[in-house]
């Protein structure tokens, strides 16, 4: 760990620590969605940081490199959201009930068919905007994913969105280079999804 990076661990440390300590027992999984979704979107906002330094550098990225990047910040991005909303509804900031609304199925499933078109136009182009579309849908995605689940489903959405962190840490680490991320994000990737 460089020198640098010290102020950065240091508050994390400042502000995780006191959070973890002060929280009450059964509000637990509220503050394990919320820190979930950090790691989600520190992973994916690393990989649009990443192909942004790859563009620069006037080298195409390899077809991996660009895949990984891809699934990074669609998988973090919906987990980031996703995990915003379970918080709202664990901590009754919003209603417990699942929300649904006329179409909402369509809505998803365009959505979603959004989110993997500009994917595909990401990996073609090799260009930042249908990098942000694309960040940008798996963003509402995450969001319109968790609404329509109940109060007594949330902790099983919320091991589904801890498995989709782990597997964008993972990614983001091969992206990066980094063996320590991609064992750590495939160990809570695998974890989370047999304990969904």
């Amino acid at each position: 760990m460089s020198t640098q990076t010290l102020p950065y661990v240091a508050i994390g440390v400042l502000i995780g620590v006191p959070a973890a300590r002060k929280i009450e027992m059964t509000s637990m999984p509220q503050l394990v969605a919320l820190f979930n979704g950090v790691g989600g979107g520190a992973a994916a906002l690393v990989s649009i940081v990443e192909y942004l330094n790859i563009l620069n550098k006037n080298e195409p990225p390899t077809i991996a490199v660009l895949i990984a990047t891809v699934f990074t910040v669609v998988v973090g991005c919906t987990s980031f959201s996703g995990s915003v909303i379970t918080f709202l509804k664990l901590q009754e900031l919003m209603t417990t009930r699942p929300v649904v609304f006329p179409g909402g199925r369509v809505v998803i499933a365009a959505t979603l068919a959004g989110v993997l078109g500009s994917a595909g136009w990401t990996v073609h182009s090799q260009t930042t905007t249908p990098l942000l579309v694309m960040a940008a849908l798996a963003l509402l995605f995450g969001v319109l994913f968790v609404l329509p689940v109940g109060g007594a489903d949330v902790p099983i959405v919320i091991s589904l969105l801890n498995a989709f962190t782990g597997l964008t840490v993972a990614a983001g680490g091969y992206v990066l280079q980094a063996t320590l991320l991609i064992v750590a994000g495939t160990l809570v990737g695998a974890s989370g999804t047999i304990l969904t």
